[in-house]
Parts: structure tokens; C-alpha cells; sequence
């Protein structure tokens, strides 16, 4: 390895160390080990050639074209952009917030943000990368405070039961086109939006549950771990479960 390529690594696991020390020990351990491997070896990694379209791509891609032209509620005349959702259209694994904020209404893109930085640190720490999982909203437009400034910071709020009720057709038809194994629901809105429970997050997340016959486990939401990072122990042993059951099919 060469001398910058070493420095780079120990910049990395110092990084790491700071930014996991709220996890706990085992897991920054195995965060830290996996990420220092990861870039030592990186060099020596070949690009990866590009996949053939497969079916699924293409059902999503129409799905999305769809999506975009939806005016069935107030938020679609507000937006500035469809945030349909990104990932891998055979992924095991399904990650479902709330709905876009500032940052996903203008880059057209979910989970961006500082809360969708944590989700990534999260799925990485999993053994997974972005691109290996999907990550949608229940909604896909930007819900504001004031819909008259989409250009106005602090504007995001959750969506209404019916502004859920109404886009998460489109959801369903993302969850019918890709086929997880297991979903997991970000923060309140999405766990009762499609759960149709009134039950606190801090209650029910842990708790496998089902929806449309494929398993789901609520969590907190990012966000609130950024608020509470005493929060980040409670979603790693929410992660830890999701892992299970991925290699095992124990729920």
C-alpha cells in the first residue's frame, strides 16, 4: 500500500471512530474493520460492468413516468420535483420514509440530506451499499407548511393520512415491482400510514409485523437520531434484527 493510500485509511478510521461512537463498541468495531478493508482495497476493486436492463427496471421506470405526471393531491401542484425513489429493482431489502424534503424536492433524489447521510452510514454499516438496497417514501412529493415558497428553508412537514392514502398506490405498485423480503418503515408517518395505527414509534419499532405479505419493521426515523443520538443503539438493534432475518428467515 502505498504511503497516501495508508494515511487515507487511518483519516478514515479516525473519522469513523467520531462519527459511530454512539453505536456501540461490537458494532463500531465491525464498522471500522469493514470500512478500513474497503478502502485499502478500493484501488485494486474493477469497475463494475454495467447490468442488462432487466424487466423490473423497466416496470419502475414506467412506474416513475407515471408518478411524475400525478396531480391527485394539493402536493403535486406544489412540487418541483417527483421523488420516486432509487436502489435496486431486485433488492432483499426496502427502506420507507415519510416524504421528500427541501434538499430531495430539488434534487429529485431520496434521502440526501443530513437524516439520508446517517441512512447511508446505516445501510453501509449493514453490509449493503444505496445502490443495493431501495429507498422510497410513502409520499413522493415535497409536503410544505407554506406550499406557496417551495424555495423557503424549515418549510417540511409530515404528510396527512390522506395525502399517504392517496400516493401510496404508487408504493404498493414499487413494492409488487420489486419484491423484497423485508421492508423497513422510517419514523411515524410511514409505520402508520401503512400499518393503519394510531401505536407511538418508540412502541412499535422493533416489532415485525407484515404488509402485503412480506415482512416490516418500523424504526426511527434519521432525522431523530440526529436530534437524539442516544436513539442510534435502539435502530442498530432494529438493524441487527432486519440482518437476521435476511440470512436466516428468522423473524
Amino acid at each position: 500500500m502505498k504511503q497516501s493510500e495508508y494515511l487515507n485509511v487511518l483519516k478514515l478510521t479516525k473519522r469513523t471512530l467520531e462519527e459511530y461512537s454512539n453505536w456501540g463498541e461490537d458494532e463500531l468495531r465491525k464498522f471500522q474493520v469493514s470500512e478500513t478493508q474497503k478502502s485499502a482495497s478500493a484501488a485494486k476493486q474493477p469497475e463494475p460492468q454495467a447490468k442488462q436492463a432487466l424487466p423490473s427496471d423497466k416496470l419502475l421506470r414506467s412506474l416513475k413516468d407515471e408518478t411524475s405526471k400525478c396531480g391527485k393531491c394539493p402536493l403535486g401542484a406544489s412540487r418541483l420535483t417527483c421523488v420516486f425513489g432509487e436502489g435496486s429493482p431486485n433488492a432483499d431489502l426496502m427502506f420507507v420514509g415519510e416524504g421528500p424534503g427541501y434538499e430531495e424536492d430539488h434534487k429529485g433524489l431520496p434521502f440526501i440530506g443530513r437524516a439520508g447521510q446517517l441512512l447511508t452510514k446505516i445501510i453501509e454499516a449493514m453490509g449493503f451499499t444505496r445502490e443495493t438496497v431501495y429507498i422510497a417514501n410513502i409520499v413522493k412529493c415535497h409536503p410544505m407548511k407554506d406550499p406557496s415558497d417551495p424555495e423557503k428553508r424549515s418549510n417540511d412537514r409530515p404528510p396527512s393520512f390522506e395525502e399517504m392514502e392517496t400516493c401510496r398506490t404508487y408504493l404498493d405498485r414499487q413494492i409488487e415491482i420489486i419484491k423484497p423480503k423485508i421492508i423497513v418503515t422510517l419514523g411515524a408517518s410511514s409505520t402508520k400510514g401503512l400499518l393503519k395505527t394510531e401505536e407511538s414509534i418508540s412502541l412499535i419499532r422493533g416489532t415485525f409485523k407484515e404488509y402485503n405479505g412480506i415482512k416490516l419493521l418500523p424504526t426511527y426515523h434519521p432525522a431523530a437520531l440526529l436530534r437524539n443520538p442516544n436513539l442510534k443503539k435502539d435502530v442498530w438493534a432494529d438493524m441487527k434484527k432486519v440482518m437476521t432475518y435476511l440470512k436466516t428467515g428468522a423473524a
